[in-house]
Parts: structure tokens; sequence; C-alpha cells
């Protein structure tokens, strides 16, 4: 798609004063086509460039739930066309509640731009805009980020709150466009659709690997981080709770059991008064299966994905579905907000501190 004149002058200033570009706009703006315009631009112009895939629901570079960054050196039709050089795993498919990781991941990846020598970053964000939560997002993020220049699609006047917390900064750029007329709008089922695709696509050639629960930290989960509790213990709370305990640990302040099903309202209740304990946290095990992971090496940089396909508890094994070819570098696994089987079909959604 050739460049509207107001994109096409908007993409040679930034060419010309390169730096960190935060692109905003709520969905089916044009914000992917335009960071592909102005990648395409920056490679004319024999400029190192790189691209910050943030958009977590949509994404480009890698598969759904991670900020994956690109190194552009010829130019594209699309942004999944660029090279990827590194991920990082945000864990769902939306920032709500979950905003963390978006803001850190971002900067990560920028960070990471930088030292392969990239003197244009591009930062595609995610359509969320609208409300709130939404303003305190990019509002930090961009804060974090302190980029060269703003980069603002919107069709009315959408994301003006937005863009007022920066139009008084020094050293940032604040370029307001119009939507293509190109631009078309996606319906939720199409773009459910399209992440089911890049689901499917990822882990087509996946293969189960056993990492051993002594092997590595656990992120996004109580399971794995805190003390065994005697086996006296754990008898107590079976006969509580009248229901088989696949694992049980004692955290800061309370205790985490992983049961065969989930028990009785009144038995877990009965559990929580007895233990007098200010946090008890009791999940099936089936809660794990389908779990979307990352599986990170010892200084936490994301190797790739994974989908749980099971937990042994007694063994303390853990079996994953990845891409990667052995397991053995990896020391963390992070436990994403969703579960998705491996053909794509995403499934109930989880809540902080559910698992």
């Amino acid at each position: 798609m050739t460049p509207s004149p107001e994109w096409q002058a908007c993409i040679q200033s930034i060419v010309q004063n390169p730096g960190l570009v935060v692109v905003i706009g709520s969905s089916d703006t044009g914000k992917t086509t335009f960071c592909a315009q102005l990648i395409n631009a920056a490679v004319e112009a024999e400029l190192k460039c790189a691209l910050v895939d943030a958009d977590i629901g949509q994404s480009e570079i890698g598969p759904p739930g991670v900020i994956g960054l690109g190194e552009a050196n010829s130019p594209v039709e699309r942004p999944s066309d660029i090279p990827i050089r590194r991920m990082y795993f945000a864990g769902t498919t939306s920032p709500v509640g979950n905003m963390l990781p978006s803001v850190v991941g971002a900067k990560k990846m920028a960070d990471e731009a930088k030292t392969l020598g990239a003197r244009l970053i591009v930062v595609d964000t995610t359509g969320f805009v609208r409300g709130v939560l939404a303003r305190k997002l990019k509002t930090h993020k961009v804060h974090l980020l302190a980029p060269d220049h703003i980069v603002a699609i919107q069709r009315g006047h959408e994301i003006d709150s937005i863009l007022g917390a920066f139009g008084k900064l020094e050293k940032c750029a604040v370029h307001n466009l119009k939507v293509s007329e190109l631009a078309r709008l996606k319906s939720p089922e199409m773009r459910a659709s399209r992440r089911r695709v890049r689901f499917l696509k990822h882990f087509e050639s996946a293969e189960e690997h056993v990492i051993r629960l002594d092997d590595v930290a656990c992120w996004g989960t109580w399971l794995n981080t805190g003390r065994a509790l005697t086996w006296q213990r754990v008898r107590r709370i079976e006969q509580i709770l009248r229901i088989r305990i696949l694992h049980a640990e004692a955290t800061g302040q309370g205790y985490y059991v992983v049961v065969e099903r989930m028990p009785q309202a009144e038995n877990l209740a009965d559990l929580r008064e007895r233990v007098r304990a200010r946090d008890v946290t009791v999940v099936p095990g089936s809660a794990f299966t389908y779990a979307y992971v990352g599986l990170a090496d010892g200084r936490a940089r994301l190797l790739d994905v994974g989908i749980v396909h099971a937990i042994d508890f007694r063994q303390r094994h853990v079996t994953v579905l990845t891409r990667l070819k052995t397991v053995a570098p990896v020391r963390l696994i992070q436990f994403g907000l969703m579960r998705v089987r491996p053909d794509g079909t995403e499934l109930t959604k989880l809540r902080q501190g559910e698992i």
C-alpha cells in the first residue's frame, strides 16, 4: 500500500531524525501498515532498524502473547516478514489485568534493539486505548520508553487524552495522523481466528519434552515457590477437604494446595477456618493442562513458548509441548494467564493468582 502524502511526510521526518518511535492507535487504524512502511523507508535509507511488536493480541513477530523483536535488513510486505531476534513472554493476548508485563516487555525489547545497534526502533502497540486503564497503560509505557517520536493514528479524537500527557514534553515529537482510507475494521471473530492460525503455525512442529521441577524456578504461579509440607500436615488437610491432594506447599503466609478435583465449598471454608492462615489457595490439577508458558534460560531470556501437557506432581515432572530441540537450558517456566490447545483453540482465561 502506497503511503498517503500525510503518512509519507511523517515517515520522511522520522527517517531524517531517527530514534525510538512509539505507534499508538485503536484497533484497525493501520498501525501495523504504518510500521511496515516506516521500516521500509529506513531500509531504503540504509538505516539499521528494528521493530518491537508489542501488539500481543494480533502479533506479527512471534506467536500471540509475546512481545517480539525483529531486525529488518530488507524491505517487507508485512512486519511478519521481519526475522525475529528475541521474544518477551506476556502470557496473554490482552494487556487488561496484565499491564506490568506489557510495559516491562516493551522496554526490555527496545533495550535489546539498542544493543543490536538499531538507530531506528519502532514500537507497535495494542489497540487498547479507551478508558482509564488504557490511558494509564499507554502513559506509563511511553514514559518508560522515552521515545523520540510518538505516532498517533486516529479516526477522530479517541486518543487525544493520551497524547495530552506528552504534548509539552521536550525531545519528543508527536505526529498526529489520520487513519488510512484503506484501513478495514475486523470483527472479534476474525481476530480470534487469526490468533488461532498463529498458534497453530507455531506449534505444528513442536514436540513434547519433560522438565524436572527441581531444575527450574516458576513465575506466575504459586507452584514450586514455597516449602514442602510434612506428610502429617498434608494428611490433615486432605481429611478436612475430603479430596485427594496431589501437591501442597507452605507459602509466605498460607498454603498452596493442588487437589484431584475441587472440594465442596463448606470443606474449603472449614480448611480456611482451621488452619488460620491469611492465604489459602486450592486449585485442581486440571487447571495446569494446556497452560500457556514461557520457557526461559538462566538469564530469564525467553527461549520459546510452550503448552503444558501434564504435571506429575509425585515425580515432579512437567511435560511441555515446545519447538525447542532440547530443554536443557531451561531454568525458568513462566506461567501465563491463558490456556490454549495445540490446534490454537483458546480456552478459559486464568485470573491473577488462580494457579
